[in-house]
């Protein structure tokens, strides 16, 4: 049994399909906005959330989560960031995160680089995902790039490090919920209807639900 430090952003985000793997461990469940990142452990998932990885005087506890998963990179222990998790993974190890000129939302096509093909984990990502961001990344020195959509880069290892702009954690049913939010302007400002983000969600719902279940098994594997 491993110890896995999870930390959240947000009330309104839920781990989803990692739960079943996270109730085989031991979870340090951290509030970010707290600024206190546990260090006695074996491995960190970084979630989600609503603000920008680099507004820092908005969110000064952004400083420290930052300089506390560059010292979890830099002692080799294993990290997955999840779309805001990647952007701060991001910002830490030297690229940089900022706001994109375009959103992604719903289900997006990936195209896996010859590193991400052969990658363990990153290789369930297949050839789409959900999404739902409105930032990027510039990659950090030394990263490798394991996939990307038409418009940003969508996952990249460095180190202990993997970084996934996408969220394999949300199921469809989540992903349709979310669309109901009086918050969530994503579709709106992505161009898309909410009719043609329902349609992808529904299409893409069991070969997504197989995609996710096989990353997360790939990336928790180690730790059996």
């Amino acid at each position: 049994m491993a110890t896995f430090a999870v930390v959240d952003h947000s009330r309104e985000l839920n781990r989803g399909r990692l739960e079943p793997f996270l109730g085989r461990h031991r979870v340090v469940d951290v509030w970010a906005p707290d600024a206190d990142f546990p260090t006695e452990i074996d491995a960190a998932i970084v979630m989600g959330g609503f603000m920008g990885a680099y507004e820092e005087d908005e969110h000064p506890w952004l400083r420290v989560e930052k300089a506390w998963l560059a010292k979890l990179v830099g002692a080799d222990t294993p990290v997955l960031g999840i779309c805001l998790g990647s952007q701060l993974l991001a910002d830490a190890l030297g690229g940089r995160a900022y706001l994109a000129d375009k959103p992604e939302v719903g289900v997006v096509e990936i195209t896996l680089t010859e590193a991400g093909r052969r990658h363990p984990v990153a290789r369930w990502l297949g050839e789409g995902a959900y999404f739902a961001h409105r930032d990027t990344f510039d990659l950090p020195p030394g990263a490798v790039l394991l996939a990307e959509t038409d418009l940003y880069p969508a996952a990249f290892e460095l180190g202990s490090a993997l970084a996934l702009q996408p969220h394999p954690e949300v199921d469809a049913y989540e992903a349709i919920r979310w669309a109901d939010h009086p918050d969530f302007d994503l579709i709106e400002a992505a161009g898309m209807t909410k009719g043609e983000y329902l349609a992808g969600i529904e299409a893409h719902a069991a070969r997504g639900e197989r995609a996710a279940l096989s990353l997360f098994a790939a990336w928790f594997d180690r730790f059996s």
